[in-house]
């Protein structure tokens, strides 16, 4: 991870690779959900703009898998 990037992107998307590799349904439902809060975290640490937007909009999205 470089300087002066969001931390919570990356933690967000190893959230989603572990529901989607996850074994049982309450295991996936956990995962979804620890990645919808790491990309609101990510997108409180952006400046209103595109990336927000992007990260807002990622959250939503794996809320809806739920």
């Amino acid at each position: 991870m470089g300087f002066g990037r969001n931390p919570f992107v990356q933690k967000a998307q190893v959230a989603e690779q572990k529901a989607e590799a996850a074994a049982d349904p309450p295991s996936r439902v956990r995962a979804y959900r620890e990645a919808a809060h790491e990309w609101d975290r990510a997108a409180e640490r952006e400046p209103p703009g595109k990336k927000r937007v992007e990260y807002e909009e990622q959250a939503a999205r794996v809320r809806a898998l739920v």
